[in-house]
């Protein structure tokens, strides 16, 4: 993808020393904002579902994500984003919520030496959609991995309604009965042979 850079971020990239902080932004029914830097950043993002300045905490479990490759061919692309030392809080956006297909939108900084971000050092360079997420804990720690493809992960995918509160509730309204469909047993074969 081509990337229109400011010349103020060329010239921080080009830099011996550069300092770079991670955004992310999860689109959950209330979005989240987070950062891998070492203090909580503020960001006016084109992409965010809130209007205005929004503030990226630096909450110390967003750790980052695995590589993400561009080509010119139409491919789906994905990657792992992973968060340590998990709390309530941070497993309760993605337990709590709808998390399937909710839009996620990284970005890049480049920090002053005093570490305060220009919003015309900020690029955007993946959006996707979650399409699974990983829970693994143990006696001392717990680790969160949400799966994000890009907007090609389902180009083959024949359109139709879903399993969760979410789509029930768009066709009736007054329908509760798929409000707990998350937390069922996942070796039940509901479209599956």
């Amino acid at each position: 993808m081509p990337r229109d850079l400011s010349l103020s971020l060329q010239q921080s990239l080009a830099a011996k020393k550069i300092i770079v902080s991670d955004l992310i932004e999860i689109h959950l029914a209330t979005a989240v904002y987070f950062t891998n830097g070492p203090i909580n950043l503020v960001y006016d993002s084109p992409t965010a579902p809130d209007a205005g300045v929004n503030t990226y905490l630096a909450q110390g479990q967003f750790l980052g994500f695995g590589n993400i490759s561009e080509t010119r061919d139409i491919r789906v692309s994905q990657l792992d984003i992973a968060f340590t030392a998990v709390d309530y809080t941070t497993l309760g956006y993605v337990l709590n919520n709808d998390y399937i297909d909710r839009r996620v939108v990284l970005y890049r900084a480049v920090l002053d030496a005093n570490f305060t971000l220009n919003a015309a050092k900020v690029f955007q360079y993946f959006d996707g959609r979650i399409s699974d997420f990983n829970i693994t804990e143990t006696i001392n720690e717990c680790t969160l991995s949400l799966s994000v493809a890009s907007q090609f992960a389902d180009y083959e995918k024949t359109n139709g309604r879903r399993t969760n509160n979410t789509s029930q509730q768009k066709y009736f309204a007054a329908d509760v009965g798929m409000e707990f469909a998350p937390q069922i047993q996942t070796d039940i074969k509901w479209g599956r042979p």
